[in-house]
């Protein structure tokens, strides 16, 4: 079989979004990832190659500038690897200093990534859950009372944020406009997003948008406590009552106290995100 190599253009969109597809199906990893919007933002704003079998695209790879540095990304179809498509991917993207990114790592892409002297500089896999299956139940203390997101509780939630995450690795230290501007879009749900107060103030939030639990945090103080497993509970029933029939949500691999409540939730792992430098 004879491998051709060219330059991808925005007209080559369709076929790389029907070999996302068909990774996606193979490695699993979120359908968000073979949107026209997501691959665009990928594959159409840089440099992009690909490699075509008796007309098909089998792999194809991209960089694109982001901010002072570079990241590249690629897809090999699930059929043709083993095939050295993949390191012919990064001897035609990688000339310099690159920050490498997937959606679905393998292990095949993690031994090929270190080879090459990459290491590894972030995690984190991609939880599901189907809201066709119970939830459990898990009732919230009795001394607390659950607010939804409102431009009155917006600094409580903000409040409950920072004491919750303030002492994870790489907490941001965002201000609260910074916060609220990363968290608020189109498909953020307020009225599925909750924060837990007691006589002291914020104990616990979950914040949520289409789709996706997005934060789920307790402060210290009512850590252990099971809080953070009854808003998160909570917050599914309310997107269930809407009608969504999955959620998904990220957890990163330094964090197997959050691995461990969203399994017990009934989350399953259905890809890891990796970034490599």
């Amino acid at each position: 079989m004879t491998i051709e190599w060219t330059a991808l253009s925005h007209a080559d969109l369709p076929a790389i979004a029907d070999l996302a597809r068909r990774c996606v199906a193979h490695d699993g990893g979120l359908r968000a990832t073979t949107s026209p919007s997501f691959l665009e933002r990928r594959y159409a704003g840089g440099t992009a190659v690909g490699a075509f079998a008796d007309g098909r695209l089998v792999a194809c790879g991209a960089v694109r500038p982001v901010g002072d540095a570079s990241a590249a990304t690629g897809l090999v179809d699930p059929g043709h690897r083993g095939r050295g498509l993949g390191s012919g991917l990064l001897d035609r993207l990688v000339k310099g200093p690159v920050r490498l990114e997937t959606e679905s790592l393998t292990p095949q892409a993690h031994a090929l990534f270190l080879a090459r002297g990459f290491r590894q500089t972030f995690a984190e896999d991609v939880y599901r859950r189907d809201l066709a299956q119970p939830l459990p139940a898990v009732p919230l203390p009795p001394e607390l009372r659950v607010e939804e997101w409102s431009q009155e509780t917006e600094g409580a939630f903000y409040a409950a944020y920072s004491a919750s995450f303030a002492d994870r690795p790489g907490f941001p230290g965002w201000s609260r406009e910074e916060w609220v501007g990363w968290l608020v879009d189109d498909e953020f749900l307020p009225g599925c997003s909750l924060v837990a107060l007691d006589a002291g103030g914020a104990a616990g939030f979950v914040a949520c948008a289409e789709g996706f639990l997005i934060q789920v945090g307790a402060v210290p103080g009512w850590r252990r406590r099971h809080l953070a497993r009854a808003l998160a509970a909570a917050a599914l029933d309310r997107m269930r009552d809407r009608g969504a029939t999955e959620v998904f949500l990220d957890v990163n691999v330094n964090n197997p106290a959050s691995a461990a409540l969203f399994r017990g939730l009934g989350f399953e792992v259905i890809a890891r995100r990796a970034r490599y430098e």
